[in-house]
């Protein structure tokens, strides 16, 4: 099997007035946060979003995410709504906004501005503290060796206190006039030599207890000038003296925990990892793309220096639950969802060796250097085996059991992967993960959810004979029928956003590891009409909108 997955949904839109294909039951009482009917906030200039990724979400109902506008003077940022009340879009930062200290350097009269954010934000569980990654020009000149030199182009920047701040930053090498004495050491790389910067900080940072920012790290190590990473975290409310410092968590050269005993593999990839409740979750493995040692950890976030310890939540090796007992997880994913109270995570994760194969077709939308590159690499697409026993699961860190709340071949499913194709194409400074070079990355999305009270839910995404969606299992080892809470071609836009065109379809969906808390579901979701009679005229419509979840599937009242 050899589908071509580009067209897949595009091609069943074309159908829709002809054959209507019936749709299963769905969630209902959605509430917009934001959609292509709204302005950019603030400023006199009239531009309507256009573009959303999807969004984070905490516990009262607080919505970040990031979203793009159309028209001549496009632009990009970061923006929240408060949907606990009739509250307004508010812009947290945006494309052409000045970053913040440290940042000494000028362009045509203004200091150093922000050029992109190449991830998802996501917000604090509990709090309103939000972190993203952003990209700028560079942000300090100083010095070296008689020279004026630049430095500083990506960063962490987090809100405390509602004032945008510098979390983490590629300054860790710069030195103040003696060439010795390190300007900034809170943002060296521990665990490296004195004066170590980092390179970049892929995928997205992760924030708790409304103090700590954990991300992963990816530097160069100047003893062998080969490139190593890690987990670390920095702690923005730290009593002191003097700055944070940046906390190591686990980098290359960690020994990998769950191996035989006298084993010396150290960790060959980690992955950004999520947070909650004083706890810090990552994926690290040997060799990220066939793994053979590796898994899924756990440790503690600290406003004082303690020694790291990580405790093995799930492990390359570990027996699938209510499969045979030969069957073990040989595959993990990186996008983990904690509870709001850190007991639960859902990840993805594959066994066995039987896979099927698809043929990935180079994106039409989006940075125009990207597709270029995509196109000349993979003129005919892109094959990749995708593994065929699949599922997401929930691990419980008190029991210590795992449960399965989705697996291909049940209920329809056949994948979780979903797949883009992001990096730095050469020579250009544009692309979604910084300086790591363009390659075709998959991800299994799932967020967990826990109300006091009530039973587990657990949101997926999944592909479903040729459509995907959202779909939501509630409680564990229950086995109770997944809803669908929306689903491509089978829901009708209007049905979500009734600002949606007339007979449009669901096109696309998007929920991300921190997009359901406390019954709080967050999603993007696209809308598509085509004109039955000439394919050729179309409405399209986008947004992010919110649902009020709570147990045994109640659907409570929504927040306006």
């Amino acid at each position: 099997m050899n589908p071509i997955v580009r067209f897949a949904v595009l091609g069943a839109v074309a159908g829709w007035a002809l054959a209507p294909t019936p749709a299963a039951a769905q969630l209902t009482n959605w509430v917009t946060v934001v959609n292509n009917g709204d302005q950019v906030p603030p400023g006199p200039a009239v531009a309507n979003f256009n573009s959303y990724n999807q969004p984070s979400v905490n516990a009262a109902g607080l919505v970040v995410f990031r979203a793009r506008s159309a028209g001549p003077n496009p632009t990009s940022g970061i923006y929240e709504r408060d949907m606990s009340g009739a509250n307004p879009i508010i812009r947290l930062t945006a494309r052409g906004e000045v970053v913040p200290q440290p940042n000494n350097t000028f362009y045509n009269g203004a200091l150093a501005t922000f050029a992109e954010f190449p991830s998802t934000p996501r917000i604090d569980a509990f709090t309103s503290l939000v972190a993203t990654r952003g990209q700028s020009q560079p942000v300090w000149t100083y010095v070296l060796a008689g020279a004026d030199t630049r430095v500083g182009t990506s960063g962490i920047y987090a809100n405390p206190a509602g004032v945008l701040t510098t979390a983490a930053s590629l300054l860790g090498a710069a030195v103040e006039a003696d060439q010795f004495t390190l300007s900034f050491p809170q943002y060296s790389v521990p665990g490296a030599p004195a004066g170590t910067r980092f390179d970049q900080f892929p995928g997205s940072p992760a924030v708790s207890n409304g103090r700590y920012v954990a991300f992963k790290g990816n530097y160069t190590n100047p003893a062998d000038l080969l490139g190593k990473t890690g987990v670390y975290y920095r702690d923005l409310s730290f009593p002191g003296p003097g700055p944070a410092p940046t906390v190591l968590v686990a980098n290359s050269f960690t020994r990998i925990p769950n191996q035989p005993a006298g084993g010396t593999t150290t960790f060959g990839s980690t992955a950004p990892p999520s947070a909650a409740n004083g706890r810090v979750v990552f994926t690290g493995l040997d060799i990220e793309e066939a793994p053979t040692l590796g898994g899924i950890y756990r440790s503690n976030l600290s406003s004082v220096p303690i020694v790291q310890t990580l405790d093995v939540l799930v492990g390359i090796g570990t027996p699938v639950p209510f499969e045979s007992d030969a069957d073990a997880f040989n595959l993990l994913g990186e996008g983990l969802s904690l509870s709001t109270d850190g007991r639960y995570m859902s990840f993805w994760g594959a066994w066995g060796s039987e896979t099927f194969q698809k043929t990935l077709i180079c994106p039409v939308d989006g940075n125009q250097d990207l597709i270029a590159f995509c196109n000349a690499t993979y003129p005919n697409g892109y094959v990749v085996d995708i593994p065929l026993h699949q599922g997401i699961f929930v691990h419980d860190a008190v029991t210590g059991r795992i449960w399965p709340s989705a697996k291909t071949g049940q209920e329809g499913v056949v994948d979780f992967l979903f797949w883009v194709f992001s990096g730095r194409p050469p020579g250009t400074t544009g692309g979604d993960e910084g300086a790591e070079p363009p390659r075709w990355r998959a991800s299994g999305f799932s967020a967990v959810s826990r109300v006091a009270g009530q039973p587990l839910q657990v949101a997926f995404k999944a592909e479903k004979a040729g459509n995907s969606g959202i779909y939501l299992r509630e409680g564990l080892g229950t086995f109770t029928p997944a809803v669908t809470v929306v689903e491509t071609v089978n829901t009708l836009g209007t049905s979500i956003d009734p600002l949606a065109p007339a007979d449009s379809r669901v096109i696309s969906v998007g929920v991300e590891r921190d997009g359901f808390r406390d019954g709080n579901l967050a999603l993007t979701v696209s809308m598509l009409y085509v004109d039955p009679v000439d394919p050729e005229i179309s409405l399209g419509w986008a947004g992010i909108y919110l649902n009020r979840v709570v147990g045994e599937l109640v659907f409570a009242d929504s927040f306006e």
